[in-house]
């Protein structure tokens, strides 16, 4: 039996030995989406690592492929809380979404890069200033990791403005690079780390947005959680512990990352972790909502309070 099995039996076993059934009688349900990667897998640790059960909840957790896709199973219903990034959370705000921040989810700290601007080995370019005019490559045209090349552009002396934006899964950017069919490349980890073979790291871009800022978070609908505060403040308290467990004990958020994304344990340990934050303040929100304005994703600036949840 593994170690998933064993805790799961165990939970078993302490709800059956429950007297009368109360607790299981108790338990709050709802429905949960995010993707399955390390980034984004804190609803999935909240339930397997026992943070929701001990919080009276219990989330059916769906692996869906995009915040799109999450969105839509929020609004639709199908679905009480999900993952965002925080940019398309402030777009579907602006588009009148009713998305409310419940926790915390990956936020960017200073000198814990997971994006990282690249070129090959033997490029001539060495800052922003030889980027211009140039072809580089994003995951998701109009992304937070474009938004925030951009501003690294800007601030290491080239013209954004200039730049060709291109398409493309992180898993092949790397080829594209040395083949010269893009001059640099936004590549998160692990696939920035074993890029280093053949290319070479530019900087950070997330360091021109902020030294620290919430990347992505989790949010429910603002009318359910009017109607569900307790429910709404239990899962974000779950998530929050849960956020310091993994973020304050490597090797033991390193194993259940390796079941969940079914990595080798020793490559998950190599790369570089996430970081999830514990608490949510207007501060960790509002620098995305600027730049994103700043360079035309969001119609405007507006206050980062307008899209937290006050639990």
């Amino acid at each position: 039996m593994n170690r998933r099995e064993l805790m799961g039996a165990a939970l078993g076993l302490a709800v059956a030995a429950a007297p009368g059934e109360l607790f299981a009688q108790n338990v709050q349900r709802f429905r949960a989406a995010a993707t399955p990667i390390e980034g984004d897998s804190l609803l999935w640790l909240a339930q397997s690592e026992g943070y929701f059960a001990r919080a009276g909840i219990q989330l059916d957790v769906q692996a869906l492929g995009s915040g799109d896709a999450t969105a839509a199973a929020i609004v639709g219903g199908d679905i009480t809380i999900g993952s965002l990034n925080t940019l398309s959370l402030a777009t579907a705000h602006q588009n009148g979404a009713d998305f409310k921040i419940v926790a915390a989810g990956a936020q960017f700290v200073s000198g814990r890069g997971v994006l990282e601007l690249m070129v090959k080995a033997g490029s001539p370019i060495t800052s922003g200033t030889g980027l211009s005019g140039k072809t580089i490559a994003v995951n998701v045209l109009h992304g937070s990791g474009q938004i925030a090349s951009e501003a690294w552009v800007d601030k290491h002396g080239g013209d954004s403005k200039s730049v060709q934006w291109a398409e493309m899964p992180f898993g092949t950017m790397q080829a594209a690079l040395e083949s010269g069919r893009i001059d640099a490349a936004a590549i998160a980890q692990p696939w920035a780390a074993a890029a280093l073979t053949t290319c070479r790291s530019l900087g950070v871009p997330n360091e021109a947005i902020a030294p620290r800022f919430l990347i992505g978070a989790y949010v429910a609908l603002g009318s359910w959680i009017a109607a569900n505060a307790d429910a709404a403040r239990q899962i974000r308290s779950a998530l929050s512990a849960c956020a310091h467990w993994y973020d304050t004990d490597p090797a033991a958020s390193t194993q259940a990352v390796a079941v969940l994304t079914k990595q080798d344990p020793a490559v998950v340990a190599k790369s570089a972790r996430t970081i999830f934050g514990e608490t949510v303040t207007p501060a960790l929100v509002q620098p995305l909502i600027d730049v994103g304005a700043r360079y035309g994703i969001l119609k405007s600036r507006f206050p980062a309070a307008d899209i937290i949840a006050q639990l």
